[in-house]
Parts: C-alpha cells; sequence; structure tokens
C-alpha cells in the first residue's frame, strides 16, 4: 500500500493574483506573468536556443526539446505555434517533426490551465487541444498529438530526478534543446543541480543547446561541470541576465560559433519498407502509427476480411486492468488506458464507430470480488480513473436492479471492435504510403542478409489457383478452396507467392507460433464466446456497460453482448451451446433472483476467437529476439551477453490477452516508436517487462531447459 502511495500525483495547489495570475504556494512563485510570460517564453527559450534558424538548417526528420518543468505548458504552446509556423513557410526543408518531452511533479488541473492561459488567443487551437487530450494525473509518460501527428508531446509526470532516468536512450542521444524551466532555484533547488544536469548531458544529440531564465552562479557553475559550456546573455525585460550554454562537438563546424545548426548529427537508420503480418486492430494501430511516420506499409492479413478474429466482437468493453499497488502493470494499462480514449476519439472524429464511453460498473458480487475490488478502491488513484459507488449508485448508474456496490469508472465503457476495423481501414486507405491485402495467408518467413536493404525480409504464402475461363481476373488475392473432384477435372496448380520487405512487424496474436522464428514465445491460447443476445424491453434499460465474471453491454442494433468464456489451451473456434449457458449461468450467479437476468433469452448467435495470453499478463512488445543464439550459447555453457541478440529489423507485437482495445494502441505506438529510434512513450522498467526474451531467460536463470 505504501508504494502504491509514492506512486500517486498530486495536482499543484495555486492560488490567483488580482491579475490572474496563477501562483504556487508550495515554491512561492508565479507560473509566469499575463503581460509577458508569451513573450518571455519567446525570448528565453525559443530564441534563447536559436531555434528559429536551426530548425531551417536542421537535416533529420524530427527535432527534441526537452523541457524541466511543465507547468502551465506555456512554453510548449509557444514552441508548437512556432513550429507550425515553420512548417507553413518551409515546406521543403527537412525537418517535419517536433517532439517536445516535458517533466511535471504537481501538474495543474485541465481547468487550471485553461484559466491560466485563457488571456492568450494566439495559442486557442492548440489550447483547445491540449484540454481534450491532457491526462489524469498518473505517473510515468504520456504521449499527445498535435497538428496531425506532426507535433508529439510526452509528458512526464513525476518528480524529474526519477522520470529522466526513464527516458530511454538507446541511440546515445535524445535531446537537441534543452529548456531549463522549474520555479525560482533558491524555492526549488530539487531541479537545479549536479546530479540532473549530468543525466541532461547524457540525454543529450551533439551541438545540443539550453537555455534557462536564471543567471545563478551556482547553476551556471553546475552546467559548467556537467559538460555544457555556458555562457551569460542579457535577460529578458527587467531581468539583467539569464544563461545559455550547448554541448561541445568534436569537431565543430565553426569554433566561433557557440550555437551551431545541427547539420552534422549523425542520423539513425530507419526503416523505409515495412511489412505487417496481421490484420487485427494491434496491427492496423502499428500501420497508423508508421504511415503518420511517412514509412510504407504493407499489411498482410490471412482472412478475407480485417479483424475476423478476436479483433471481431460486435461489442468489447474498455476500461484498464489496475491492481492496489498500482504497480508496473496497472501503470502501463492506466496510462495505455488514457492514450486508447484519445486514439479512439480521433479516429471517431475521421470515421465514425459505434461507442459508449459513458462509464463502466465493475461489480463486487462476492466476498472475493470485494475484496479485490477494494484494494484497488484502497490505493488512491485519481477518481476520475476510478471510485467506489454504493448498491444505491450502481442501480441508478446502470439502469437496472442489481444490487451490488462496485468500483465505476467514469471514462470507460464499450466499443464496437468490428466497426472499429472498418474505421481504421478507411482511414489507413487515406495514405498513399500503406497497402493491405487480405486473403494473404503469410506460412513463411526468412531473413536474406545478402539482399539489398530494402529487400531482406522474405514473405511466403502457398495460393492454389485454378485455371478456368470464368473466374474472375481479380481472384490472384482470394486463397481458393478445391475439392477432389475439382482436382480430378480442372488443372489445379500451387503456387508460391513472395513479398521482399526491409523490416517486419508481426502482430497475428497466438498465430504468431506459427512462424520459426517466434515457435518459443511463452504464448497460451484462451478461447473466448461471447453471446449475441436479443435486447428485451427490461434489457433496454441498461444504461452502462457491466462487468462481473463476464460483461453485459448496452444495447446496440437490437442486441446486446454477453460474455465471456474463457477457455485455456483451448484453440477451437467452433460454436458451443454450452458456452452460450455457461455466460448466462455467469450473469446469473453473480446477480441473483433478478428477473430481467432471468427473462434473458439464449440463442446461436456468438463470436468466438482465440486470445492470445502471457502469464504475467505483460505483453511481448519489442525486437523479436534471436531464439537459436540464445539457445545454442545456453547449452554451450556461454556466458550471455546483454542485451540478447535481436532479429534484424524484426519486430513483434502479441500478448494482448483480453484487454487489447485499452492496449493496442499505446503498444503499437511504443513499437513504432522503437522502430522510428524515438524516446519512447513507457518508463524503462515498464519496457523491459514487455521485451520478448525475458521469460527465456527467467527459465535459464532457473537452469531449465529451453524449447527445442
Amino acid at each position: 500500500m505504501s508504494q502504491a502511495k509514492n506512486n500517486i500525483i498530486k495536482h499543484a495547489q495555486l492560488n490567483w493574483s488580482d491579475q490572474s495570475e496563477p501562483y504556487s504556494t508550495m515554491f512561492d512563485d508565479i507560473y509566469f506573468n499575463n503581460n509577458q510570460g508569451h513573450c518571455e517564453s519567446q525570448y528565453v527559450f525559443f530564441e534563447g536556443n536559436h531555434l528559429a534558424h536551426r530548425w531551417v538548417n536542421f537535416k533529420q526528420k524530427q527535432f527534441c526539446i526537452v523541457e524541466t518543468g511543465f507547468g502551465s505548458g506555456l512554453n510548449f504552446l509557444n514552441s508548437a505555434q512556432q513550429f507550425i509556423n515553420f512548417k507553413k513557410n518551409n515546406i521543403e526543408k527537412p525537418l517535419q517533426r517536433l517532439h517536445f518531452i516535458s517533466f511535471e511533479k504537481y501538474p495543474l488541473t485541465s481547468n487550471d490551465i485553461q484559466l491560466s492561459l485563457k488571456k492568450l488567443p494566439q495559442f486557442s487551437n492548440l489550447l483547445e487541444s491540449l484540454v481534450v487530450q491532457y491526462p489524469m494525473p498518473l505517473l510515468g509518460c504520456h504521449r499527445l498529438f498535435f497538428d496531425g501527428g506532426n507535433i508529439i508531446l510526452d509528458l512526464w509526470f513525476g518528480d524529474i530526478n526519477e522520470q529522466i532516468d526513464n527516458l530511454s536512450n538507446t541511440h546515445n542521444g535524445i535531446a537537441d534543446a534543452w529548456y531549463l524551466d522549474g520555479f525560482n532555484p533558491s524555492t526549488n533547488p530539487d531541479m537545479w543541480h549536479l546530479a540532473l544536469f549530468k543525466k541532461m548531458v547524457a540525454l543529450s544529440n551533439p551541438q545540443a543547446t539550453l537555455a534557462t531564465f536564471t543567471a545563478a552562479g551556482f547553476v551556471r557553475r553546475a552546467l559548467n561541470e556537467s559538460g555544457f559550456i555556458m555562457q551569460k546573455r542579457k535577460g529578458y525585460g527587467k531581468k539583467r541576465e539569464m544563461l545559455v550554454g550547448y554541448i561541445p562537438e568534436a569537431n565543430p563546424i565553426d569554433n566561433h560559433v557557440a550555437f551551431s545548426t545541427g547539420t552534422t548529427r549523425a542520423t539513425p537508420k530507419q526503416a523505409d519498407d515495412i511489412a505487417i503480418i496481421g490484420g487485427g486492430i494491434a496491427g492496423l494501430c502499428s500501420a497508423l502509427a508508421l504511415a503518420k511516420r511517412d514509412h510504407k506499409v504493407t499489411v498482410y492479413c490471412a482472412e478475407s476480411t480485417l479483424g475476423t478474429g478476436a479483433s471481431g466482437n460486435l461489442q468489447g468493453a474498455l476500461y484498464p486492468l489496475l491492481n492496489g499497488q498500482h504497480d508496473a502493470l496497472g501503470q502501463l494499462f492506466s496510462n495505455a488506458y488514457q492514450f486508447a480514449l484519445n486514439f479512439y476519439h480521433e479516429v471517431n472524429q475521421h470515421h465514425p464507430f459505434s461507442h459508449q464511453f459513458n462509464g463502466l460498473i465493475q461489480l463486487a458480487y462476492d466476498s472475493s470480488s470485494t475484496k479485490k475490488l477494494q484494494k484497488i478502491k484502497e490505493a488512491g488513484l485519481p477518481e476520475q480513473l476510478v471510485h467506489w459507488i454504493d448498491t444505491n449508485s450502481t442501480n441508478q448508474l446502470a439502469g437496472l436492479e442489481i444490487d451490488h456496490p462496485a468500483l465505476y469508472y467514469p471514462r470507460a465503457g464499450w466499443l464496437s471492435p468490428r466497426q472499429l476495423i472498418n474505421s481504421l481501414a478507411q482511414l489507413l486507405a487515406e495514405y498513399d504510403n500503406v497497402t493491405i491485402h487480405c486473403n494473404h495467408h503469410i506460412e513463411q518467413i526468412s531473413y536474406n542478409q545478402h539482399a539489398n536493404d530494402n529487400e531482406q525480409w522474405i514473405l511466403k504464402r502457398k495460393r492454389t489457383s485454378i485455371s478456368k475461363n470464368a473466374l474472375p481476373e481479380n481472384t490472384l488475392d482470394i486463397s481458393l478452396q478445391t475439392t477432389p473432384e475439382q482436382s480430378q477435372t480442372e488443372n489445379v496448380t500451387e503456387n508460391t507467392d513472395t513479398f521482399k520487405h526491409q523490416t517486419l512487424v508481426i502482430a497475428a496474436g497466438f498465430d504468431s507460433l506459427n512462424f520459426q522464428q517466434c515457435r518459443a514465445v511463452p504464448l497460451s491460447a484462451a478461447r473466448g464466446q461471447v453471446s449475441h443476445i436479443d435486447s428485451t424491453p427490461e434489457l433496454t434499460a441498461l444504461k452502462r456497460t457491466l462487468c462481473h465474471e463476464g460483461y453485459l453491454t448496452p444495447e446496440i442494433a437490437a442486441q446486446h453482448c454477453m460474455g465471456a468464456t474463457f477457455k485455456r489451451h483451448d484453440s477451437d473456434t467452433a460454436y458451443r451451446e454450452t458456452e452460450q449457458n455457461d455466460n448466462h449461468q455467469k450473469l446469473k450467479k453473480c446477480i441473483t433472483d433478478k428477473t430481467w437476468v432471468d427473462n434473458i433469452v439464449l440463442n446461436d448467435q456468438a463470436h468466438t476467437a482465440i486470445r492470445c495470453t502471457t502469464r504475467d499478463h505483460f505483453p511481448y512488445v519489442g525486437e523479436l529476439s534471436d531464439y537459436d543464439s540464445l539457445k545454442k550459447s545456453y547449452e554451450m555453457n556461454e556466458s550471455l551477453t546483454y542485451p540478447i541478440a535481436s532479429l534484424p529489423n524484426a519486430y513483434l507485437l502479441t500478448g494482448l490477452g483480453s484487454r487489447g482495445l485499452c492496449s493496442a494502441p499505446l503498444l503499437a505506438e511504443i513499437l513504432v516508436s522503437k522502430i522510428n529510434k524515438e524516446s519512447l512513450p513507457v518508463a524503462n522498467y515498464i519496457d523491459e517487462k514487455m521485451k520478448i526474451p525475458r521469460q527465456w531467460l527467467s527459465y535459464i536463470s532457473k537452469n531449465k531447459p529451453l524449447k527445442a
């Protein structure tokens, strides 16, 4: 419990001056001056880092600013608006995206941010987008998008001295510019010390610059000692001086120019041509994130339509997987939940799909479930994420008599995965750099290390063809089924289609195990049958999604979804009447002696699919490890080298379990950030728990044999 409380974020406590300036009671300082705040931000941080000049001459696609204190968001909004203006006036320049990373221990509420910035109409559009996406006070990283994805904001809630260690820095450099904007060093010394500055240097790219409003001597000396070259500059307005600095280059372009343009920084090699195996929500979310970053993407779906597996339910519940400790698993799912809500809102704005995010009720229906849910209640999580409700509130919110207390998730609910898949497909169709192939069952993948950079991964599928003039010309992409009788009377041939790509993403759920390279990933199948029941006059009153041992959704097209069974190690997808009864019995067990439950009429309408689960509930996300190499080293008693070797340009996204609707959008963003060599929108210690070889290494540590 104490650990959970240590992971809780508290909002800033503000007073307001007579001029409506936000004032921190904790740090005895204002966030900014209403009359000069915008101009000071522009002068100190934007101009102090010479960004206008540097952006014009920057040779990479993405520029990264890291800020030590988000505050009201003024510096971000100003920099984002400047970047939008730059893009309009410099269409032909290489720089295409701005990545802004900021830390905040005591975030303002969204209402306080609105009040703080209401007198700055030049930022009204960006401010509206910030408020719509603004996260609940939860520990860790919250990724937000602006300007159609051209601007990424990673907002890290928590103590910067701890959270800065959670930034991924696998490419030896993140920041191109630093904004040092904590409160006054004399009242907030925790943000102005040598240890933090050394971490900043370690996260800096060559030629990174720095600017701050303060000219305090101890700050300048500590920055110099850490590795920055610091100098004083005239301060803004009545402030006599401020500090600017830079990271010295090994071979400066011009020894007399303190702020170089960033033209010599080596560009990390990035994938251009990417294949995704899997046509479900995880695969399509990955395709969309890659498409927005200008990659060429090809999606291969084994079925005739997208999302026929676990992504093909009529309705699915959307809510986070929480626990009383708010540990790494709880943090992953709570932050993924917020990301998913923003993601689905954005998709729905372009291509609407059926959903209701008007609240979800998780019932405490017996002593065991009550004990479990009360631990979450006592974890101190934000009320807008989850809170406890009594029996009367449950009945009122549900619209039906239930008579159980519950946890209530105000922003959760249900969505139609089937319709979401269609919306994602329509959205992807708007990108010229995306191709989707259905009826493409990839049976084998191999890597050709001698091929050119764009054709290293070889994907093969077998295709049965029937020579018959009556067949339409477009059947080449359709897997035709033949019978023995046909093969005797018609010319039936089997051909192998080959597709070549630079980079490979496998997002095929449990079917990922069909590939030799993934055969040993510790995944389990869990069959799930969801019953589609006809609505009744009583059931139409259900206003919010109910979760118990299963779940029951409000009406969609005169039907409700009641589910779902969970049959471990069962990969059969045939309809089972017994499981229809199982779903009804679970509801009867959890909500007893209610006529509206007893009057539900079962039919044979259902959707059955296979969930892909993991032992520790963490998905597998990231570089696909070279299992054969690891196994060989282990069996030959060779010392393992870290990190564990990965297959070249190959990635895996699987094991999403029963909460894929919640986690898929963020997991896809994490995966694509890895491919794009960006700082990840998740803490390092959470990323470690999702890496592919984790279970194999556990086996090795216990001297257990590895799978053949």
